[in-house]
């Protein structure tokens, strides 16, 4: 089918978003796997993939525009407007779902290379029987995702006691419910929430409203990686910025879950794969750890106790862990603070956090070097359970803040 506009699709069942920015090399890869999912997992079904670009300077609208798709399928690609970022793309595909009164909608990242037609499958038929959201739970190496791993997954389980593996995995599906929720959030007056952070802020929200959230297992997420000690600079801001602010939107939603729960887990095709090692140093990180907490130190004593400011410099010092315990409660304190200051001095707050993350990755790095890819995720998840057993510490820090 051609381009089409959403008047012109009238009413549909399942829409697709691609978030998409100067991705011409892999845009149409992803347009056809899609298609081709859709197709044969859901033939009954009228669908719509709308390419959400950010103005793209490299083809990537033109080659989007120009990939042939089955007769049962749309396709709408439009220039989003507002904040450039990954949110503002994605709340236009939340916007023309509801104008077409989907039932389901999935979004995946316009950078795809390990993207297979199952993928639709695994995300959009949970949707269909109940599911509020599928999130999915990827085969990674030890060294991908160091801020799901140190921060966003213990986060997330202590909030909420749901164990969801990749909270912002970013290849989501979610339901009506949902994209309704989503499109009236308060998250967008956030700087955050129309960029990076936008896959934290719609894995709280379902789990604020108590949707039911399923796992999808999609395999190896091949992608463009970065070494987590020298990139990821403006993802965290936005990410942290969106998760901190989260916390405090949904305080009396979390303050009274004590229990743990794992969501079911759906499984295709697709068996447990090993994902392919990348080299990342430790030494580079705790360099910079060392360095920028003498730049950030004022900022960094005005958020920590005593205790927790020692720590932090007898691991800068000596190189000794910064211990699970005293992380999670590192990260407690500046999401607390995060919520008490005034917006100018936000970015600060995250950039001396920042700091601290970085000291706990090159740690983290440096312990797990000799250990299998299985071995180190065991320490991930004995290290969020750290965040759970100090959740009454946070629960204390918030109703301190709100005078309780």
């Amino acid at each position: 089918m051609g381009i089409r506009k959403p008047l012109e699709v009238g009413r549909a069942d399942i829409l697709v978003g691609i978030p998409s920015y100067n991705n011409v090399s892999t845009i149409a890869y992803v347009i056809d796997q899609v298609s081709k999912g859709l197709d044969k997992f859901f033939p009954g079904m009228k669908s719509v993939i709308v390419v959400s670009d950010g103005n793209s300077n490299d083809g990537t609208f033109e080659i989007a525009k120009s990939v042939n798709l089955p007769k049962n399928i749309h396709l709408i690609a439009k220039i989003y407007d507002g904040v450039p970022g990954k949110g503002s793309a994605i709340k236009l595909a939340l916007k023309i779902a509801k104008r077409l009164g989907c039932r389901a909608m999935a979004m995946v990242d316009s950078d795809l290379r390990s993207i297979t037609p199952e993928w639709m499958h695994l995300l959009i038929k949970p949707i269909f029987e109940g599911t509020g959201l599928t999130t999915p739970r990827y085969s990674r190496y030890k060294y991908d995702g160091t801020i799901t791993n140190q921060v966003i997954y213990p986060f997330t389980l202590s909030l909420f006691g749901v164990n969801i593996r990749q909270p912002i995995g970013g290849d989501f599906g979610l339901s009506k419910e949902l994209i309704e929720l989503m499109i009236n959030s308060l998250l967008w007056r956030t700087p955050y929430t129309p960029r990076f952070g936008i896959d934290i802020s719609i894995t709280h929200t379902a789990l604020a409203h108590d949707l039911e959230v399923k796992e999808a297992f999609l395999g190896s997420k091949i992608h463009d990686v970065k070494d987590p000690t020298k990139h990821l600079g403006p993802m965290f801001k936005q990410v942290i910025g969106a998760l901190f602010t989260c916390t405090d939107l949904y305080f009396d939603k979390w303050k009274n879950v004590n229990t743990i729960s794992d969501p079911n887990l759906i499984r295709g095709s697709m068996g447990d794969q090993e994902p392919e090692p990348f080299e990342v140093g430790y030494e580079g990180a705790l360099d910079t750890f060392k360095c920028e907490l003498e730049r950030h130190q004022e900022t960094i004593q005005r958020v920590l106790p005593k205790y927790l400011l020692q720590s932090l410099k007898e691991s800068s010092v000596s190189e000794a862990s910064i211990t699970a315990k005293d992380w999670a409660r590192i990260t407690y304190h500046f999401a607390n603070y995060f919520n008490q200051v005034r917006e100018e001095d936000k970015d600060e707050v995250i950039e001396a956090f920042k700091v601290c993350w970085i000291g706990r990755v090159g740690n983290f790095v440096k312990e797990t070097l000799e250990l299998s890819n299985s071995e180190a995720e065991a320490k991930i998840i004995s290290d969020a359970m750290a965040f759970v057993q100090e959740k009454p510490y946070l629960v204390s820090l918030w109703c301190n803040k709100f005078g309780f």
